[in-house]
């Protein structure tokens, strides 16, 4: 095949929008660490967030707004924010969790995460606005969840089952 077409240096977890037209990765540069955005296209870069601890960014499906996960207060606990796709804007915590993954068509976000005790983690889901958390799993060890194309289903990385890694849906 062609060779591969470096598109930005010290980027890394790339999101494509859902129109192909602009990427949020986590920057991983000195001076400009936290979610930046790249146009292929006309080669805009866009500044999201200024925080290195920020990210696994993705999309809504309309592509105006961005949820990842931070530990960016300093606590060492993951939280789940939410931004609109515009520079350097003021970023709304939804509540503790990671590995955030937004359904195709709704305002509905799957992650890695637990109840407000800390208890029963694993999958859930939640609206973008950080209500109507409920679980769709209840094993610490399942992660990184990924909607299906349809939204209704949700697959996830787990290894507790049986001792090996594999990958399941719910």
């Amino acid at each position: 095949g062609p060779p591969a077409q470096m598109l930005v240096e010290d980027g890394r977890q790339p999101a494509m929008r859902g129109d192909g037209q602009r990427i949020v990765y986590q920057n991983t540069r000195g001076d400009m660490g936290g979610l930046s955005g790249f146009d292929p296209g006309s080669g805009l870069r866009l500044q999201f967030t200024n925080f290195p601890e920020d990210q696994l960014p993705g999309w809504n499906g309309a592509g105006n707004q961005i949820i990842f996960a931070s530990n960016r207060e300093g606590d060492r606990r993951w939280r789940l924010y939410l931004i609109w796709a515009d520079e350097n804007v003021e970023a709304t915590m939804l509540g503790y969790g990671q590995q955030p993954t937004w359904h195709p068509r709704q305002e509905r976000i799957a992650f890695r995460g637990c109840d407000e005790t800390g208890n029963r983690c694993g999958i859930w889901a939640m609206n973008s606005n950080g209500g109507d958390r409920v679980p769709l799993t209840t094993t610490a060890a399942d992660s990184y969840p990924v909607w299906s194309p349809d939204g209704q289903s949700v697959v996830f990385m787990s290894n507790s089952r049986d001792g090996n890694h594999e990958i399941d849906r719910i």
